[in-house]
């Protein structure tokens, strides 16, 4: 599976992550894609692929004590939409086209505005009602 880690770390700590990454290299069982650096600073990008976890452990190991990772299973979209898509047919799902679902939401509108007009007009009676009992009690 394709992974892409987010590493930060602190300011203070940039001459030491430099110092470990400076001779780092990869676990046997991560195929690294590509890695990106923010210009910005304190911030790396990696994306790698791999299906053993000990190697995962392994490649953020050295940086423990001074990095945090955010770490995302990813896809390429295309690919994502394609398997997305397939399987919705196979649960014979259909995605609604964009007339079709604004009419449904016009719809859901229509109800919601006939209900809460029907709310309001209970609401007028009840208050009605009760300035009527009011008038009666005194």
């Amino acid at each position: 599976m394709i992974f892409m880690d987010i590493v930060s770390w602190e300011p203070e700590d940039n001459a030491r992550v430099g110092e470990i990454f400076s001779t780092y290299e990869y676990p046997e069982g991560m195929k690294v894609i590509d890695e990106w650096t923010d210009l910005s600073g304190c911030r790396s990008f990696i994306i790698y692929e791999t299906d053993d976890p000990e190697a995962y452990i392994a490649s953020i190991q050295p940086f423990m004590d001074l990095c945090w990772f955010e770490t995302f299973p990813i896809m390429r979209s295309g690919e994502y939409m394609q398997k997305f898509q397939a399987l919705a047919e196979k649960l014979g799902e259909r995605r609604a086209s964009a007339p079709e679902y604004e009419e449904g939401l016009e719809e859901e509108n229509e109800e919601l505005m006939e209900q809460i007009e029907g709310l309001e007009k209970r609401v007028q009676r009840l208050e009605h009602h009760s300035f009527i009992q009011q008038e009666d009690t005194t």
